[in-house]
């Protein structure tokens, strides 16, 4: 429960603080009052910030949450934010045991700072106070819209087993990253763990580039995306027309030529005639309705039919 004053010279929490700041050496003076509260939360032992953190003012709380949401988003304030990730990779004591020993709101400092995430720090946010110390440990995903225990399903690929906090569901084997995205070709998926890679990502690692093809005859190649985490090869033609069929017709104009620039970008190295057509006719379509020539209706309705068989590659090219 947070009490005492809102943060000022009269709060019990103030006083704390005071007394730390001799114990500094006279170091802290000249910073501010957000940034001496979580210099002290990324130093100074559980037990003691506890206490001073549950007898700070609500109106305190919340300018220091906003302080280091401001650090964790701004480019030019990074090296402060580096320094207290630093600092608090520099502590051993940070054990399960200790953890659950922090003052809610103190824990959630902790964690924000140990992710990079200030969606940690939302009032709508409610995370129990095990599930908090479970990502501080790296035990749980730190996407709070999935929040599943590591590794997902015992997986034991290269990727999983390195127990670095990667979660096969919902984060990229390249840049360990999440985000919201859904029904779209800017993700690409491994057939075996079904492991996921951004696209961009995988096409900076060459994780997508054409292999020996699955189907067709012996010393043909088709497009395939090569798993981080297990090495296996999954098929990209099957895949974008999946997600065209089942997806495009919901896409906006803009999302539409997104998704176009995303398959022009796998394909752009295809051998294969196939993948060559693909690739081409992505990149004709967008530029067609960058430049109004043809309505986002009608893109739909030729990649359906391209998908479907019935152009050649003549057609692709002249439309």
């Amino acid at each position: 429960m947070v009490c005492g004053q809102l943060g000022d010279s009269r709060g019990r929490g103030s006083g704390y603080l005071k007394r730390l700041e001799k114990k500094d050496g006279g170091r802290a003076y000249g910073l501010s009052r957000q940034q001496k509260i979580l210099r002290r939360i990324v130093s100074e032992p559980i037990p003691l910030m506890a206490q001073i953190v549950q007898q700070l003012g609500n109106e305190t709380i919340e300018s220091t949450k906003e302080y280091l949401r401001n650090l964790i988003t701004m480019p030019e304030r990074k090296y402060e934010f580096f320094s207290l990730q630093n600092r608090l990779g520099e502590r051993s004591d940070l054990t399960n045991q200790t953890l659950l020993n922090c003052h809610k709101i103190q824990l959630e400092f902790l964690v924000a700072i140990r992710t990079g995430l200030g969606s940690f720090l939302s009032e709508n946010t409610r995370l129990l106070t095990s599930e908090l110390v479970e990502v501080f440990l790296i035990e749980r995903c730190r996407n709070i819209n999935c929040r599943r225990l590591l590794p997902v399903e015992d997986c034991g690929c290269n990727i999983c087993s390195m127990k670095k906090g990667f979660c096969s569901e919902c984060m990229c084997l390249v840049c360990l990253n999440f985000d919201c995205a859904n029904n779209t070709c800017s993700w690409v998926g491994c057939d075996a763990f079904l492991h996921w890679c951004h696209a961009v990502c995988g096409i900076h690692r060459n994780l997508i580039k054409p292999g020996p093809c699955f189907k067709g005859p012996s010393g043909t190649t088709e497009m395939q995306f090569y798993c981080l985490g297990c090495g296996h090869a999954s098929e990209m033609f099957g895949f974008v027309k999946d997600v065209f069929m089942s997806c495009a017709k919901d896409w906006g104009e803009e999302t539409l030529m997104k998704e176009l620039d995303c398959v022009r970008k796998i394909f752009r190295g295809s051998k294969d005639l196939k993948g060559k057509e693909l690739h081409v006719k992505a990149d004709v379509l967008r530029t067609k309705l960058v430049t109004k020539m043809i309505s986002p209706s009608e893109a739909c309705s030729f990649i359906f039919q391209f998908f479907s068989g019935m152009y050649t590659n003549q057609l692709i090219l002249s439309y």
